[in-house]
């Protein structure tokens, strides 16, 4: 009954309805902390769409388009020492929350900053937005 429902409601509103795989997403958070530690610039951009957004932290302006995602992980790579997965991804529908850290700033002066992002996939399995959750209460030096 409830798998009917479902049907009726997507065909009323005429949603698409995407669901990721646990391993495609899992893939996908380990290749963006991957990226972020080896600076791998296009490696990173590839795992977005070409309309992607960003909001890095969440409550500041949403960065859009790959240009402007090329500036913005351009310097953010610049600042990465090291970037780890410190739990297992959540998945659900078309997105992912998983918890990392990463490891910025120079020898001697380097803070860790505990971050969970939110990725939203579209239909051809690439990142729609991502949202980066943390603030100065989740850095530590």
């Amino acid at each position: 009954k409830l798998q009917s429902d479902i049907v009726i409601v997507m065909e009323k509103y005429q949603k698409i309805l995407i669901l990721v795989d646990f391993d495609a997403a899992k893939e996908a958070c380990e290749a963006y902390v991957r990226c972020l530690t080896e600076s791998d610039l296009e490696g990173l951009l590839d795992l977005f769409a070409d309309d992607a957004a960003i909001e890095d932290p969440v409550g500041t302006d949403w960065r859009q388009g790959k240009e402007v995602l090329r500036e913005f992980y351009a310097e953010a790579c610049q600042g990465v020492a090291k970037a780890e997965l410190t739990g297992n991804p959540r998945v659900a529908g078309s997105e992912v929350a998983f918890p990392f850290n990463v490891t910025a700033g120079a020898p001697g002066q380097q803070v860790v900053i505990n971050i969970i992002d939110i990725f939203k996939f579209n239909e051809d399995g690439k990142i729609a937005t991502m949202r980066a959750f943390w603030g100065p209460n989740n850095m530590t030096s």
